[in-house]
Order: structure tokens, then sequence, then C-alpha cells
């Protein structure tokens, strides 16, 4: 692969570590503690069972009142998993290099590691305000990262659009 260079963009570190990485972790936590909190409280309780025995036709307020009362622990569960999904989560690369024949990944070592093109595979997100970078070879996998985490990000925008491999059916993961 020839050296030739077209733009490199860094990503931002910052939702990766420190508040960036755990504020929708503490926002999830701080929400259900309060909901928990509220329906143990005795009078809440008995407060949202009277509504329910009045509607009694409606079945699925009367299960919905009893999973609040007594199977909110499930939503724990789920709140534990996540977390730590999010704590095992990591920073993919530090930049991203595209050259005219290859994609170049910096990694958090510092160490930069070019590919060809047919050996990453990029796709937008939702309403194409994020991408995902797949690299099978080099085992990145960074799914629905905003494009304004990069540097550069209309550049970077461009040139993949004009780069990149868009394409599933070319995509080599060896």
């Amino acid at each position: 692969m020839e050296d030739k260079l077209v733009s490199k963009h860094i990503l931002d570190a910052s939702q990766y570590v420190g508040k960036g990485k755990w504020k929708g972790v503490i926002q999830g936590w701080v929400v259900f503690l309060i909901i928990y909190g509220i329906t143990r409280i005795p009078n809440v309780q008995q407060a949202m069972l009277d509504f329910a025995n009045s509607m009694k036709g409606v079945a699925w307020l009367s299960s919905g009142v009893n999973f609040m009362i007594h199977g909110l622990w499930i939503i724990a569960i789920l709140l534990v998993i996540g977390t730590l999904i999010k704590w095992k989560e990591k920073q993919p690369f530090m930049e991203l290099h595209i050259y005219e024949d290859g994609i170049g990944f910096v990694t958090m070592f510092g160490k930069l590691e070019r590919v060809d093109h047919n050996k990453v595979y990029f796709h937008y997100g939702k309403y194409q305000k994020t991408i995902f970078i797949d690299c099978a070879v080099l085992g990145i996998s960074a799914h629905n990262i905003p494009w304004e985490y990069f540097s550069q990000a209309d550049v970077l925008h461009k040139n993949l659009e004009r780069y990149a491999n868009w394409n599933m059916n070319k995509y080599q993961k060896n």
C-alpha cells in the first residue's frame, strides 16, 4: 500500500471515559431508584391497587400494577447487565486515517494499523447521523458512533463516501 494520505480524523475520547461514558447509566439508575422507592411506600401501593381494582375491566392495568409492586426487580437485573456492558466498553481506536488505497486505524497504544478498503465495512446508523465501522482483521467493531465525535466530521463523511467500502458484498473478513 502506498502512502497517499487523504485525511485523518481523531475520535473524541470523552464518550469512552469519565462523565461521557457514565451519564446515561447514572440517569437510568436514578430514574429506576426513584420509581422503585416511590412504589415501596405502603400508601402508594394501596392507592395503586385501589385504582387497579376500580378498573376491573382493564386486565393490562391490573397486571401492570402488580408488576410495579412485585416485579420491578426484573428491571434492576437489566440495569445491572447494561451497566456491566458499559463498564467493559472500550474506545475502539484513537484516529481514523483515510488513504486512497486503504484505511488506517491508530490503536489505543498509538500503533497505526492499515488495511485495504475491502477489509473494512462502513454503514450508516440511525438517520445517517451515526456510523458503524467493522474491521474483522483488526478486531475493530465500532457501532453507532455519531459523526460529530470525529474531528472534521464533514471531511470524514465526504472522504468515506468517496473511498471507503459501503458494500457488504465486497467486505472481506479475513
